[in-house]
């Protein structure tokens, strides 16, 4: 990227960082540096960020909360937009006795969505609980557990689509499957309504409390993780193929098959991009091999290795 174009994209926002790591802003800790990152604050903001992406033929990749995602070593090229500072906004919107309606942005994380409806006393979103990523990825992935995922409460969804058009989606018009949605390539979540139901806040914190707890005993939560690398294949458990396969506790480099739970790939300090690639591979053979079972990633890998 050369002087002229950092001086053009310097100008879409007040916050604009170059060459800045991303190992930061991941949950794993790893990943090389976003030729541009971007802060906006508005849709405004961000709408002039697609525009001037697609104009000058520039890559365009948003990150949210960084987690089950994985950059390579050598960074993203082109712009990186990281929803959060501007995208933060959560509001019980309408309230009856038997339902209410919360409004909340893209860059709110699902830890403080569930923890402000438990203190309204708003019940339906406790089994998210432990899950680290935010409401606009959490949607497009449609992020949940067995219990419960991020679409069972939609009323209406609002994104940008790659033309930088805004629309919104009632929840009807959205196709809501395992680890899938049906949101047009190219999306950009900017928030969404979710329909809850009044209920008693002592009964719904110790339902995200015991969630929460559930997690962390099964979980590799203390250390930099890359949260669940493999869907769950139909009627098995990708943490249980992986355990069978004898990789629990296998190593590359300084990246690690979680001892706790297979499914989960820790960084023990120093690990990178391609030793994860390298791990991620190995598993799938393996699997494969066992069990003639081709496991698909949940974790989103960009880019070159």
């Amino acid at each position: 990227m050369d002087h002229e174009m950092k001086q053009r994209i310097a100008q879409l926002c007040e916050t604009v960082l170059f060459d800045e790591p991303l190992s930061r802003l991941t949950t794993i800790r790893v990943g090389g540096p976003a030729e541009a990152l971007l802060y906006p604050k508005s849709v405004s903001e961000l709408e002039e960020m697609i525009r001037f992406a697609r104009q000058n033929k520039l890559p365009l990749f948003i990150l949210g909360a960084g987690s089950n995602l994985l950059v390579p070593d050598v960074g993203i090229r082109g712009m990186v937009v990281h929803l959060g500072q501007g995208f933060s906004k959560i509001i019980v919107e309408d309230q009856h006795a038997d339902e209410a309606v919360v409004y909340v942005e893209a860059g709110v994380g699902i830890p403080r969505l569930v923890d402000f409806t438990a203190e309204q006393g708003l019940s339906g979103l406790e089994p998210l609980a432990g899950i680290p990523g935010n409401v606009g990825g959490s949607l497009v992935m449609n992020a949940g557990t067995p219990d419960g995922a991020t679409g069972d409460h939609i009323v209406t969804v609002t994104f940008l689509d790659k033309e930088a058009r805004l629309q919104t989606w009632v929840r009807e018009a959205i196709h809501f499957e395992y680890r899938k949605t049906s949101f047009p390539k190219g999306a950009v979540v900017l928030s969404a309504r979710f329909r809850l139901r009044p209920g008693s806040m002592e009964v719904i914190k110790a339902k995200v409390k015991e969630y929460r707890e559930k997690r962390a005993v099964s979980q590799p939560l203390n250390v930099p993780n890359l949260g669940s690398v493999f869907k769950n294949p139909p009627k098995r458990f990708a943490g249980a193929l992986i355990e069978e396969a004898g990789l629990k506790g296998v190593r590359v480099g300084k990246a690690r098959i979680s001892p706790k739970h297979a499914n989960f790939i820790i960084n023990e300090g120093g690990a990178t991009s391609r030793d994860i690639h390298v791990l991620i591979g190995l598993i799938k053979d393996k699997v494969k091999e066992k069990f003639n079972i081709t496991l698909e990633p949940e974790v989103r890998i960009v880019g070159e290795k």
